[in-house]
């Protein structure tokens, strides 16, 4: 039995014009459980980090999330953290909550579904040290907020769960 171990594969024509664009490698979580808080700072949501080490500093993450993320207030929203940078977030406009992600809400607290919010994104962090991506949540007021269920918690047939997930990829230069 023989191993073949290359550091890249170029096709016969050649690296189109800017070079790059394969897939080195790629990370993922998996998240099946309901998290929930009421806090107005944004918090990890948990079992939503992934980390990744870059073969090298001119390579590209691509993130892909899908997350759900449903409140009692319309300041409700889901951040991408790397490292404890927000690499993605919407500009300052007045009193505007900023968010990567807008969530959904419901007056009085009950929205009974949410269509997963996703974000795409190819980051530039400029390293070959491990990267840490993650994603937090928060709300304005004194509301709680869900992620992979609706605010509607009764157990009967209108309310349902959902999974999350947060995927890396290392992209060549």
């Amino acid at each position: 039995m023989s191993t073949l171990k290359v550091n890249k594969i170029i096709p016969t024509a050649g690296v189109p014009t800017g070079g790059g664009g394969g897939i080195i490698q790629v990370k993922q979580v998996v998240k099946t459980d309901v998290f929930s808080s009421s806090s107005t700072s944004f918090v990890d949501i948990t079992g939503l980090t992934v980390n990744i080490t870059p073969t090298s500093s001119s390579s590209k993450i691509l993130v892909l999330a899908q997350c759900t993320v449903v409140g009692g207030d319309a300041g409700t929203g889901i951040m991408l953290d790397r490292d404890g940078s927000e690499p993605l977030k919407a500009d300052s406009e007045g009193n505007r909550q900023r968010f990567t992600i807008t969530g959904g809400y419901g007056d009085g607290g009950f929205y009974y579904s949410n269509g997963a919010n996703h974000i795409s994104y190819l980051d530039s962090p400029g390293t070959d040290q491990q990267i840490t991506y993650k994603l937090k949540a928060k709300t304005r007021s004194n509301s709680t907020f869900y992620v992979n269920t609706t605010t509607h918690r009764n157990n009967d047939t209108n309310t349902s769960n959902s999974t999350a997930t947060l995927t890396v990829m290392e992209v060549s230069a």
